[in-house]
């Protein structure tokens, strides 16, 4: 038997035209900011650099992976696909090294959260994990915007909503009851708050995102057709708190947001009433990641962590 090409290792022949790591990391970062500048910024070279990087890596594939627009730069649709590729494996790949390199490397964690959900029960509440995974680096980005599993650099997600959420893996923390609060001088000036109906003579103030809070709060109240002197709407949920505690009207929240206000008595519940929604937060996970020693350390914490606030009764005192 000869040995010419035949006898080349499958790997070598199998791998030989792979674009280069350094280039892949180049487009990766100007895929997700969508900006070959922010991307420069990231990797710490010029942007004429990862314009030459990702040049070359078109020409490589004999395909374009962006648009150049008057208004920035957008994936082509050959670009997008690849883009959730890369970043796919350029993310296994970290997490395989981070394992490789043994008990005393530290991993980081990347965790897409809203923000009103961090503020106000997260954040609080992280430094017991910290102590329990002192290895375990949390990097937390909170905003309203759905990351997207399949390009950005995110291990964990907390989402609002019903879910599920399409290839991805999803549980609710919690089941979740609105209540009306408002501040405590509300109650004792002006009309009167002693009954739902009163409730036609107040400002009623919701969140953007859950406009049909109100509706099923009134339906449990047994008032659903009433109305309010007038809507305030916000598109942050704590935003909305503030309003409240300012006096500008009666919201409706849930002890996530809410349980510091009233703990600091800058809120109260007019009413004992409850109504529980159909939408809730969810901790969000691609399926494969369950295994990942982090990942699966975090999602045993919240849960327990949720399980333990929901024991305490007293978190959400009148």
């Amino acid at each position: 038997m000869g040995h010419g090409a035949e006898s080349e290792p499958m790997t070598a022949r199998r791998y030989k035209d792979l674009p280069s790591l350094a280039a892949l990391r180049v487009f990766e970062a100007a895929g997700r900011h969508l900006s070959f500048t922010n991307a420069a910024a990231e990797l710490f070279v010029t942007t004429s650099a990862v314009s030459r990087q990702i040049r070359a890596l078109e020409d490589e594939l004999g395909r374009p992976l962006f648009e150049r627009q008057a208004r920035g730069l957008a994936l082509t649709k050959d670009g997008a696909v690849y883009l959730a590729q890369v970043a796919d494996a350029l993310r296994r790949l970290d997490q395989a090294s981070a394992a490789l390199r043994g008990d005393g490397s530290r991993r980081t964690l990347r965790l897409s959260v809203l923000a009103s959900f961090a503020g106000n029960w997260l954040v609080p509440r992280l430094p017991a994990f910290e102590r329990a995974h002192p290895a375990i680096d949390v990097a937390m980005e909170a905003t309203t915007r759905y990351a997207d599993f399949g390009r950005d650099p995110v291990d964990l997600a907390i989402r609002f909503g019903t879910g599920p959420w399409q290839g991805l893996h999803s549980e609710p923390l919690f089941p979740l009851e609105f209540y009306a609060v408002c501040r405590p001088d509300r109650r004792r000036t002006g009309p009167p708050l002693r009954t739902p109906a009163d409730l036609a003579q107040h400002t009623w103030l919701e969140e953007v995102h859950i406009p049909a809070a109100w509706p099923l709060w009134l339906t449990a109240a047994g008032v659903p057709h009433l109305t309010p002197v007038r809507r305030l709407t916000y598109d942050h949920a704590q935003l909305m708190l503030d309003a409240a505690m300012a006096g500008q009207g009666v919201a409706l929240t849930s002890d996530v947001i809410a349980e510091r206000a009233l703990r600091e008595k800058k809120l109260v519940k007019p009413f004992a009433i409850t109504a529980t929604a159909a939408w809730t937060y969810h901790l969000v996970l691609r399926p494969e990641d369950r295994r990942d020693p982090a990942v699966a350390a975090f999602r045993d914490w919240i849960v327990a962590e949720v399980a333990a606030w929901r024991a305490d009764g007293s978190r959400s005192a009148r």
